[in-house]
């Protein structure tokens, strides 16, 4: 049996509306759905038409295929989104490239700044704040674009991955 809450939940109106369709008062509505009166025969009775055929009719939509308009706007919204994901991995790669050279050239000015300091001989060298600001600069950079960042913009780049191939398996069920 269904609870005397349920009937008015299942067609969607307040205490008062239903109070004024079936002509009774709020307390009585109240009432009853605590379970401490029940509803006059006729009162019930029109309660439980309105219930069956909201009931009807709600089963019968669920049994309709989907909405073809619907079915539309999630396939425009699934496209969209498809497409911002494509743009979002392209940035992605392009960033990951960029951290990744500036990884290398960082690696590459800290090679220089200790060829610079040990290889050369000491009259061909340049000053030692210049090395200086060469390995600080090459500690900085390999510090900041380092496999850590590298790693952030990977998983980044995977999850968005991800993304697209859900976005992709749903544009499917949706078609």
């Amino acid at each position: 049996m269904t609870k005397q809450r349920d009937y008015r939940a299942i067609l969607g109106i307040t205490q008062e509306e239903t109070a004024f369709l079936l002509k009774t008062t709020k307390s009585q509505i109240a009432l009853f759905e605590l379970g401490l009166r029940l509803l006059p025969a006729v009162k019930m009775f029109k309660l439980v038409l309105m219930y069956n055929h909201v009931q009807k009719k709600l089963q019968e939509k669920a049994t309709l295929p989907d909405d073809k308009a619907q079915n539309a706007k999630c396939i425009a919204l699934l496209e969209h989104e498809f497409r911002n994901t494509e743009i979002e991995i392209y940035e992605l790669n392009r960033e990951l490239e960029k951290i990744q050279a500036k990884y290398q050239k960082s690696i590459s000015a800290g090679e220089l700044a200790l060829y610079l300091e040990t290889e050369l001989p000491e009259d061909e060298r340049p000053s030692k704040e210049f090395i200086a600001m060469l390995h600080y600069r090459a500690k900085s950079g390999i510090e900041k674009y380092g496999k850590a960042a590298q790693l952030q913009c990977e998983l980044k780049l995977k999850a968005q991955q991800q993304l697209q191939e859900l976005i992709k398996k749903e544009l499917e069920r949706f078609k």
